[in-house]
């Protein structure tokens, strides 16, 4: 016997919170463990993006456990749903964004030295800019959540088997004023995902060349070597290319799937395929940073500068990459 569409997504769900929560913790608590002297750039945005992967996770996917169990929402908990996943998915991306761009700029002057460039307090500047980004979150999605009105939603009375039963398909909400549907509800909130997408695969890709004219610059006839704010920046600027590889194809490929809902929801396994590629990137992202440069080993981001019996200079700033 097959397994059910609402199986399956339980499955892949529980799969999904799972793994994101045990990442996003590692995560926090290797992030928490550097934090000396207050909070920088990186860590600031790192801290960001774990709590936004763990929102979507016990909220969104928690959600559809729970209609998946055979306990219906109602039309609260279709906005709830609605909001909770568009608003983490565009953080998620524009974080992604800044981080990125935090990270050429850091990059940028290394391949192309700026004499006598002033210093801004990025700190102070990243405080309001994150708080900026998730302000403007909440406003651009407030109408999805109190001027939403469902367009279908199963009432108890249901004859339909679970089987066939989709939380994509019957939580679906909807505008009343047909205008507002079409330049709000799928043109605006669709830009306003896909042009930072769009910017932060052109600034990786821009990173990448960067990188390439780096290690040229350091296996030339002379090799100099890199200290220790150096690779903290080729480290950030790597891992935020890898982050874009990952996040790029599961978003595109998440939208392609919702455009054609309609015409593959007899396929059993849609529910879970929907449910991992919106919530792929907040289970994988952390793993993917601690891969990528600890080789998989959970130990602080700054454990082995810890380590060091050498006395480090008092103007090295700690990293969560160095």
């Amino acid at each position: 016997m097959k397994p059910s569409a609402d199986v399956l997504e339980i499955i892949a769900c529980a799969a999904l919170i799972l793994v994101s929560f045990v990442g996003n913790v590692c995560l926090l608590y290797s992030t928490s463990k550097c934090i000396a002297g207050g909070l920088q750039t990186s860590f600031l945005l790192i801290i960001s993006l774990a709590f936004v992967h763990l929102i979507k996770n016990l909220v969104v996917n928690i959600l559809k456990i729970v209609y998946s169990s055979g306990i219906l929402l109602d039309s609260c908990g279709c906005r709830a749903l609605h909001f909770t996943a568009a608003l983490t998915t565009s953080l998620t991306i524009w974080f992604m964004l800044y981080f990125a761009l935090f990270y050429h700029r850091k990059l940028y002057r290394i391949v192309y030295p700026l004499s006598g460039a002033a210093t801004l307090n990025q700190q102070k500047y990243c405080w309001k800019g994150i708080s900026a980004l998730w302000v403007a979150g909440v406003v651009v999605y407030i109408p999805v959540l109190i001027n939403r009105k469902p367009e279908h939603i199963n009432s108890g009375n249901d004859t339909s088997s679970p089987s066939t039963r989709r939380i994509h398909m019957d939580c679906l909400t909807g505008f009343a004023n047909e205008q507002v549907e079409f330049y709000y509800g799928k043109l605006f909130l669709v830009l306003i995902d896909i042009l930072p997408l769009a910017i932060l695969v052109f600034v990786c890709f821009w990173m990448a060349l960067l990188l390439s004219e780096k290690k040229k610059m350091t296996y030339g006839d002379i090799w100099i070597g890199d200290d220790d704010s150096e690779t903290e920046v080729l480290r950030g600027a790597k891992f935020s290319i890898m982050l874009m590889l990952l996040i790029t194809p599961l978003w595109v490929s998440h939208f392609i799937l919702v455009y054609f809902l309609k015409d593959l929801e007899a396929y059993v396994f849609i529910p879970a395929v929907l449910t991992t590629l919106s919530s792929g990137f907040s289970a994988l992202g952390p793993f993917l940073l601690m891969l990528v440069n600890y080789k998989m080993k959970l130990v602080s981001f700054c454990g082995a500068q810890w380590e060091k019996s050498t006395p480090q200079p008092a103007d090295i700033i700690l990293s969560p990459y160095a």
